[in-house]
């Protein structure tokens, strides 16, 4: 694992928008739902951005392409994409979309549906992994599209949304999109305290990375011993702990060098390893290339897909 300098650096700040945003500040708090026309301009931004909340796109009409963590998604009806916070994401090349966009805080879920079925439990998305594109068959169509429909009815119903109805709504939408994700898997699973730590872990790394890069750290935090929180978040999850930093630090350091003008060496202090050698071997190790090399490949990408993409 890379060791922790003494530095204090500001993490690099990537355009983000939260529920302070006026288009989607106005209704309940913690949920929005609107189509594309309505959330414009930040619904589709061609500029790599971060979101405070977690995003659910449903594309009913349109096309182009959605980049969620260096990971180009192919825009086709009907799919779903899903954000979750701190995700870098943009879009390109795309023809007029229709459809909705549903934002929401984890706070929003009540209790009794939040422990059961959350957002990155639900639908197997976890920010650390792939995975964000969910294409509906036929026979899947009408019941989440209805139940968006729904969704959107009540949030603008006359006189202000019911907020438990909406989180109802919600809730039920969640379901279904993990059913439809896992096939024929459609147990409803109650999420037990392995679970439940499980998902506290993979909270605070995303939250407190680059700071706290030692799972004996985390443990401390959470209150067990790291023996104990190792066993727990490899039996849930099939990972250990330390892989799960690894990846979260590749993922960052990826989006640095991507969408930044920062040097390796300053990505390198922005992470805080001890020198920007160590930070190419450790990311030669994770990746199989070096920072440059990636940066290089992104870079070229990137062209390829501005001069290829259709006319809009």
């Amino acid at each position: 694992m890379p060791s922790v300098s003494s530095a204090t650096v500001s993490p690099v700040s990537f355009p983000t928008h939260s529920f302070d945003d006026p288009r989607i500040g106005d209704g309940p708090p913690g949920f929005a739902i609107g189509s594309f026309a309505d959330l414009a301009p930040w619904s589709y931004a061609p500029y790599p951005h971060r979101h405070e909340f977690y995003e659910l796109v449903c594309v009913t009409q349109g096309s182009g392409t959605h980049v969620i963590d260096f990971v180009p998604y192919q825009v086709a009806p009907v799919t779903l994409y899903f954000v979750a916070p701190g995700q870098v994401q943009f879009w390109e090349g795309h023809t007029p979309l229709e459809g909705f966009i549903v934002t929401f805080v984890e706070e929003f879920l009540v209790p009794q549906y939040g422990d059961r079925v959350s957002p990155r439990q639900s639908l197997a998305l976890d920010p650390l992994g792939t995975g964000h594109a969910l294409h509906l068959a036929a026979d899947e169509v009408e019941p989440v599209t209805g139940l968006l429909s729904a969704l959107a009815r009540e949030y603008r119903r006359p006189g202000g949304a019911d907020v438990s109805v909406l989180q109802a709504y919600l809730h039920i939408l969640l379901v279904e999109m993990r059913r439809f994700s896992r096939g024929a898997d459609v147990r409803t699973v109650e999420e037990d305290s392995g679970t439940a730590l499980a998902r506290r872990y993979l909270r605070l790394v995303s939250e407190e990375l680059p700071y706290e890069q030692s799972v004996s750290g985390y443990a401390s935090r959470i209150g067990v011993t790291p023996k104990h929180l190792a066993d727990v978040v490899k039996r849930t999850t099939g990972k250990r702990p330390a892989e799960i930093i690894r990846a979260a630090l590749t993922v960052e350091a990826k989006r640095l060098l991507r969408h930044t003008d920062l040097t390796v060496a300053q990505v390198s202090q922005r992470l805080l390893f001890d020198n920007p050698s160590y930070f190419g071997r450790f990311f030669k190790r994770e990746t199989g290339t070096s920072p440059g090399e990636f940066r290089r490949r992104a870079g070229a990408a990137d062209y390829l897909r501005s001069v290829t993409r259709p006319p809009t």
